[in-house]
């Protein structure tokens, strides 16, 4: 499967709220016998410790599939107790403007310019699947453009953005009286793909390209993974599809989208857990392997068990 939309559909969701779409790399085999790696199966996990009340660890995937928005009853039961959710971002940091321009190139650039004429026509070709026109997408920075193609456009009936389980779950959260917390920033995210050098942007925006025609066949393998709790697959397969990426890329993919975030997460979330009754929404992505959520927390002390 495709790196970027793995990543984008399993690890990171802010560029599903600012209003533009998120990324995909090189076709690779599906790994039939992926090694086993730590927490490699579940999405719910109960995490405890004694003398506090129990917390839960949900691993999510930021799609619109209504096989995903339906939610098993012992998840809902996790959400429903919890008084406190925690994820990765909050809908109450959604400052599209700010986040839409962390996107933008500096007035006077071009992304034409910096893509050539004939890259800049194969992309264009696909974003106008997403509403662009060739003088706004001349606006957008290289990551962001590759961002845009990784992901289904909008909804055709309405035109907006497609509803994701996290931001559900969020609404949900609050209007139950709950206390929503958010492990990391909008500003964050984008940090992260804003970093990349430019032969990296470049790399990604190709992959997209190349990609997007299979990502709803693609999008659909995730999913019956993801549903069927192999996030242990999902990993695997990211690292099989890394093999043909660069080192460069590959580090930005692995290190700075996954490995440092789950590290900032864990520390973020501490504080809450140990006071119990917590329920964490994140990307499925970030549960499993020794650099994994999971794993970090049992390294802090807590029994994590597998509920769903």
């Amino acid at each position: 499967m495709p790196l970027l939309s793995k990543i984008f559909f399993t690890v990171t969701l802010l560029l599903f709220t600012t209003g533009w779409p998120g990324p995909l790399p090189a076709k690779s085999p599906a790994p039939e016998n992926c090694a086993a790696r730590p927490f490699d199966q579940g999405r719910l996990w109960k995490v405890s410790k004694d003398g506090i009340p129990t917390n839960y660890v949900f691993g999510t995937m930021h799609s619109k599939d209504p096989r995903i928005l339906h939610l098993p009853g012992i998840v809902m039961q996790a959400f429903t107790g919890a008084g406190t959710a925690i994820f990765e971002t909050s809908l109450r940091d959604n400052d599209i403007a700010r986040s839409r321009a962390l996107m933008l190139l500096p007035t006077g650039d071009s992304l034409r310019a910096r893509l050539g004429d004939a890259r800049f026509g194969r992309l264009l070709g696909i974003a106008e699947r997403y509403g662009l026109t060739a003088d706004t997408l001349d606006r957008f920075k290289i990551w962001a453009a590759a961002a845009v193609i990784s992901q289904p456009p909008p909804d055709p009936a309405t035109g907006q953005p497609l509803t994701l389980l996290d931001k559900e779950l969020e609404k949900s959260a609050l209007q139950t009286g709950k206390r929503v917390l958010a492990l990391e920033s909008n500003d964050e995210q984008l940090a992260i793909f804003d970093a990349m050098p430019e032969t990296v942007q470049i790399e990604y925006l190709d992959q997209a390209i190349s990609e997007n025609p299979r990502l709803n066949e693609e999008l659909e393998t995730l999913t019956s993974h993801y549903l069927a709790g192999r996030t242990g697959w999902i990993a695997c397969d990211l690292e099989e599809t890394l093999k043909t990426a660069s080192p460069d890329l590959d580090r930005v993919m692995t290190e700075e989208l996954i490995d440092k975030r789950n590290r900032r997460m864990v520390e973020r979330m501490l504080p809450e857990l140990a006071k119990g009754n917590a329920f964490v929404g994140i990307g499925a992505l970030h549960l499993p392997g020794a650099e994994g959520v999971l794993f970090l927390l049992r390294k802090h002390g807590f029994s994590i068990e597998r509920k769903y």
